[in-house]
């Protein structure tokens, strides 16, 4: 009879130490990397009791709050990878050689990421015409404003080690149109600056001693992005007028990984990391300044996760009177004053900035500038009173256009919002995406 006794006491008590862990957490536990959502906890009602949909809301909540849930799933994640070579992060690819990949990457090599948008190639590469055009409009108003507007193109991992890349098993439609050659074409064609970081990478790929991209990793390698941007500063000084403080790059030594060189194998959540071999690193010196009094540029840098490794390998603070980083267009970085940026007035900032750095991987050129374009052109040709008047006008229209009308209000209703609202959001999505049809400076600069 002990035994028995034993084994409940023992269950109750573990069940009451995982209660007690998930309310108060009282023993530190690593943390899962990547992201996610926290569920809050549902307040109950009759209703929702009765419907069910109080017991579907708690459960997600106890999946996300149990006690001792980041040891669980690691260990859960360890027994898929050990025994079947398996992880169930969907956006992980485990490609030959355990390298590992982005599925986005994938995708877009066997493919190309056009599917996201259109299953029609025309359209796609009419949307990236206009893209390019609106980028080369942008830059010649930046210019005369002593603002210096570039594209980095910088490298994914699919073009520069394609021969580690998984069968294309589970990819089977056409390949559509890729941005990356696509933009490097336009961008020639309409003149608008670019340094094509991914072609050097290809020319020097079987001539350097280091990994430009790791097994374990997704962006570039530290030592890579390093260099790279070296050289992008001599390329900015000779686009721009700022001057830069020059720098001295050391000799490259092995040192254990760092981040983010093994950040894929990071998203695996293992309860032992798949080992990496050491990686190259090399440490950047600053140079004397030619002239004391000379003030630094002010560098505002737009774009995908790639610019972090520039950012822990080069003292930015010391190059730059600032480096504010849009990421995304959205969140922004290194910022004292504004942290996202519906925060900025963007007509100022911009103004006020030596560089205006765009700066994207292969696999995340096909959303260039996330919205950035548009939006900066109509508020560099019209004043705010105008692009109210502009967007009053919309929503009028709306109002006195009975299918439009109605598809609004079955939206508003679908989301939960007003009506007036819903009017709202959609002249303030037509201005964003599609100024060229409401504002004739706009649609006359993209032409010329």
């Amino acid at each position: 009879m002990k035994t028995p006794k034993i084994l409940c006491i023992s269950t109750i008590a573990l069940l009451l130490l995982m209660m007690a862990q998930g309310q108060w957490h009282f023993i530190p536990m690593r943390s899962l990397k990547g992201a996610s959502t926290m569920p809050n906890i549902p307040q109950p009602s009759w209703q929702t009791m009765k419907e069910g949909s109080w017991q579907m809301q708690m459960d997600k909540y106890a999946k996300y709050n149990y006690g001792f849930r980041e040891p669980a799933i690691r260990l859960y994640n360890q027994y898929l990878w050990s025994c079947y070579h398996q992880t169930l992060n969907l956006g992980i690819v485990l490609g030959k050689g355990n390298h590992l990949y982005e599925r986005y990457f994938v995708e877009d090599h066997y493919e190309s990421r056009m599917y996201k948008y259109t299953t029609h190639p025309q359209e796609l590469l009419d949307k990236f015409d206009l893209e390019a055009r609106r980028l080369a409009y942008l830059q010649e108003l930046l210019r005369e404003k002593g603002t210096t507007l570039f594209v980095a193109m910088l490298p994914g991992k699919d073009y520069i080690y394609p021969e580690y890349l998984p069968p294309r098993d589970t990819m089977t439609r056409p390949m559509g149109p890729r941005a990356y050659p696509e933009y490097l074409r336009l961008f020639d064609q309409y003149g608008v600056n670019h340094v094509d970081i991914l072609d050097w990478f290809l020319h020097i790929k079987d001539t350097v001693d280091y990994d430009l991209m790791t097994p374990l990793g997704t962006h570039w390698s530290n030592i890579a992005a390093t260099y790279a941007f070296d050289s992008m500063m001599h390329y900015m000084q000779q686009i721009g007028s700022a001057p830069i403080r020059p720098v001295a790059l050391g000799r490259a030594y092995t040192d254990k990984v760092r981040t983010p060189d093994n950040d894929l194998g990071q998203l695996l959540n293992l309860m032992i990391t798949p080992r990496q071999k050491p990686c190259q690193y090399v440490d950047v010196a600053l140079l004397p300044q030619t002239d004391s009094a000379q003030r630094k540029p002010r560098l505002i840098v737009l774009g995908d996760s790639f610019f972090w490794n520039i950012a822990y390998n080069f003292p930015l603070d010391s190059l730059f009177e600032y480096t504010h980083y849009w990421f995304y267009y959205n969140t922004i970085y290194f910022d004292a004053e504004h942290d996202n940026v519906a925060q900025t007035d963007l007509r100022q900032a911009l103004a006020d900035a030596d560089y205006v750095m765009l700066s994207y991987c292969s696999g995340q050129l096909y959303d260039l500038g996330n919205g950035f374009l548009c939006e900066a052109l109509v508020k560099l040709c019209y004043t705010d009173e105008e692009i109210a008047a502009v967007r009053d006008s919309i929503c009028n229209n709306i109002r006195q256009d009975e299918h439009w009308l109605h598809y609004v209000q079955d939206k508003a209703a679908r989301d939960g919002i007003d009506v007036e609202q819903a009017i709202l959001n959609d002249a303030n999505y037509l201005i964003q995406n599609r100024p060229e049809e409401y504002f004739s400076k706009v649609k006359n600069g993209n032409n010329r």
